[in-house]
C-alpha cells in the first residue's frame, strides 16, 4: 500500500525578550520531533534547500540571545582585546606588542588632538633596558616633524654624535676645552620683540640666574641682602643704570661680576643707599662664592671665550661629561644651560623638546627642580615663551622618593606634570612603588620585571601599551642610537635592503619579536 506524503508546517519560534541570564522558554510542543528539536536550538530555517534526494539539508542561521557583562568581568570574558592606537600622527617608535600595529608617537600631535593634557614625558628604567636609545630616536624621528631639540646637560656625552650627525650646535665644556658658557650673555635682540621688552627680559633672566648660582653655591637661600647686592653689581655691568639703549648694552662675563663683588662701588652703595662698608661685608660670603667658580675646579668653564649658540640649528648639546670635579660644580654648570634653555624657549618660535637625562642627579638641588617645574607648566608656550615638551629619564621612581625632604614633593611633581610615563625593566624590589605611584594595574606590575630590552610599558594619558622599540639594522640611526658601544664590540647581520626591510617589518610583524633583529 503506497504511503501518502504530508507536507509539515512548522510554527513560528516562540521568541521571548533578549534578557541574560534567564532561560529561553520552550516552543510549543508538537507532535513531531523535529519541531521540539528546532524550538531547542533556537534555530531557524534559512530555506528549503536544493531539490532532490538531498532537499532540506540546509544551514541554519542561529539566534543567538545577547550577553550582558559588567566592566570588571568584561576582561576576562574577551581577553584578547587590545587597544587600536592613536588618531594622531605621529613618529614611528616601534610596535604594538598585542596588535602588532605601528606605535607612533609625538606628543605635540597627541596634546593638539585633545588626547594629552600636557606633552611633557617621563622615562623610567634601570641600566641598559634601551631608555637612552629611545630618547635618541624620538629626537632623531620628532625632526622630521618640525620639533627640535636642546639637552642642556649632557652628562654622559650620548648625545654629542646625535648633535654632529644632524648638524646641531654642540658645546662641549670642561678642561681644555676652549670653550666657556657665560651664564649672563645676551644674544641679539630678534626683530619680534621691541627694545623696552628685550631689555627688561634679559634683567629678569640674569637675575634669577645670578640668584640661583648663588643659592646652589651656597647650600642655602640668598638673604635680602645679598640679592640686592647682585642687583645693583648687574645693573653696574650692563649700564641699566644709565638707561643704555639694547644694542648698547655690555656683554658682561662672570669674572667681571664677581670682581664688583668683592670690591662694591660707592654708586652702588648710594642707590640702596647703605654705607659702602656696609655693602661690601654683605656681598663677601656670596662674591667669594662666585669666585670659586671661575678660580677654583670649574676654572675655564665660566670664564674663557665665550662659545657661541646657534638657534636656527635642528637642536642645541651641552656636553658636560668632562665636568666632573663635584656634583656641586655640576649643578652650577646645570643651572647655567637652564638659563639657556630659557633664552631659546623666549626668543625662538619653535617648538622644542627638552631632554634632561640622568635626572637624579638635578632634582637633589631645589632651584634646579623648580626651573624644570616651571619649564614643565609652561609647556603650551604664552606670549613670551614657545611651546615645549620636557621629557625627563631616571632609573626608577624611588630616585624621585629618595630627594631631600625639603624637595621631595617638588620632585613628586615633576612626575605629576608628565602625562606620558615609559616604563622600562625593573627590579623586583621597585615594583610596589612603581605600581602605587603610575596607579598601574596588577597584569601591568607584573609585566615589569619580566620586560626583555627595548620593551617598554607606555602609559599615555589613561591608555597603555606594551611597544617595542623598533630601529632598522645597519641603517642611519643604528650606529647614534648605541650607548654601551664602549663595553665591547658586537657583531650584527647585516641587511641588503635597509629601506625595503624597515618597510616589510612595519607591514608584517613577527610574532615575537628578535633582540638582535632590528630591536634596540
Amino acid at each position: 500500500m503506497r504511503s501518502q506524503s504530508r507536507t509539515l508546517t512548522l510554527p513560528e519560534t516562540v521568541t521571548a525578550p533578549r534578557t541574560p541570564w534567564r532561560e529561553r522558554p520552550p516552543a510549543e510542543r508538537t507532535q513531531d520531533g523535529i519541531v521540539d528539536l528546532l524550538g531547542t536550538l533556537d534555530v531557524a530555517p534559512a530555506g528549503r534547500g536544493p531539490a532532490g534526494r538531498w532537499a532540506g539539508r540546509v544551514f541554519h542561521r542561529m539566534r543567538l540571545r545577547a550577553h550582558e557583562e559588567t566592566t570588571a568581568q568584561i576582561a576576562g570574558v574577551y581577553p584578547f582585546v587590545a587597544e587600536h592606537g592613536f588618531t594622531a600622527d605621529g613618529a614611528y617608535v616601534g610596535r604594538d606588542r598585542f596588535t602588532r600595529g605601528a606605535f607612533r608617537f609625538d606628543p605635540f600631535e597627541l596634546y593638539r588632538a585633545g588626547i594629552l593634557p600636557n606633552p611633557n614625558v617621563a622615562i623610567f628604567g634601570t641600566i641598559g633596558s634601551g631608555k637612552s636609545s629611545l630618547i635618541k630616536t624620538i629626537v632623531l624621528r620628532l625632526l622630521a616633524f618640525g620639533v627640535r631639540f636642546i639637552n642642556p646637560a649632557d652628562t654622559k656625552g650620548e648625545m654629542a654624535a646625535t648633535a654632529r650627525a644632524v648638524g646641531a650646535t654642540l658645546v662641549q665644556l670642561g678642561p681644555g676645552m676652549g670653550k666657556a658658557l657665560n651664564p649672563l650673555y645676551a644674544p641679539p635682540r630678534p626683530q619680534r620683540v621691541d627694545e623696552p621688552t628685550y631689555i627688561e627680559l634679559m634683567e629678569q633672566q640674569r637675575l634669577l640666574l645670578l640668584n640661583a648660582l648663588g643659592a646652589t653655591a651656597s647650600g642655602r637661600p640668598l638673604t635680602a641682602r645679598e640679592e640686592t647686592g647682585i642687583e645693583q653689581a648687574l645693573a653696574q655691568l650692563t649700564r641699566q643704570v644709565d638707561h643704555v639703549a639694547a644694542d648698547r648694552m655690555r656683554q658682561p662675563n662672570l669674572a667681571e661680576f664677581c670682581e664688583l663683588m668683592l670690591n662694591p662701588t660707592p654708586e652702588m652703595a648710594a642707590a640702596i643707599p647703605v654705607p659702602l662698608s656696609v655693602l661690601a661685608d654683605d656681598c663677601l660670603d656670596l662674591a667669594l662664592r662666585f669666585r670659586a667658580m671661575i678660580k677654583g675646579s670649574l676654572k675655564g668653564v665660566f670664564d674663557g671665550e665665550t662659545v657661541e649658540v646657534d638657534w636656527n640649528r635642528p637642536g642645541v648639546v651641552i656636553d658636560i661629561s668632562r665636568i666632573r670635579a663635584s656634583d656641586a660644580g655640576v649643578a652650577l654648570t646645570m643651572t647655567c644651560a637652564q638659563a639657556l634653555v630659557d633664552q631659546i624657549l623666549t626668543f625662538t618660535d619653535d617648538q622644542w623638546l627638552r631632554i634632561l637625562d640622568e635626572c637624579w642627579r638635578q632634582i637633589r638641588y631645589p632651584h634646579i627642580v623648580r626651573r624644570i617645574s616651571e619649564g614643565q607648566k609652561l609647556a603650551r608656550g604664552d606670549d613670551v615663551t614657545s611651546g615645549s615638551a620636557t621629557l625627563i629619564a631616571l632609573h626608577r621612581i624611588s630616585d624621585l622618593m629618595g630627594a631631600a625632604p625639603e624637595i621631595r614633593e617638588l620632585a613628586l611633581g615633576l612626575l605629576a606634570d608628565c602625562s606620558t610615563r615609559v616604563v622600562y625593566n625593573q627590579a623586583d624590589d621597585q615594583v610596589p612603588i612603581t605600581r602605587s605611584t603610575l596607579n598601574l594595574t596588577d597584569i601591568e606590575a607584573e609585566f615589569l620585571p619580566r620586560l626583555p630590552q627595548a620593551t617598554a610599558l607606555w602609559k599615555v594619558g589613561q591608555r597603555s601599551f606594551v611597544v617595542d622599540h623598533t630601529v632598522l639594522r645597519d641603517g642611519y640611526e643604528w650606529e647614534l642610537i648605541q650607548t654601551d658601544s664602549r663595553m665591547g664590540t658586537r657583531k650584527y647581520e647585516s641587511v641588503a635592503n635597509p629601506a625595503d626591510a624597515m618597510a616589510e617589518e612595519v607591514r608584517v610583524s613577527p610574532a615575537e619579536p628578535d633582540e638582535t633583529d632590528g630591536v634596540a
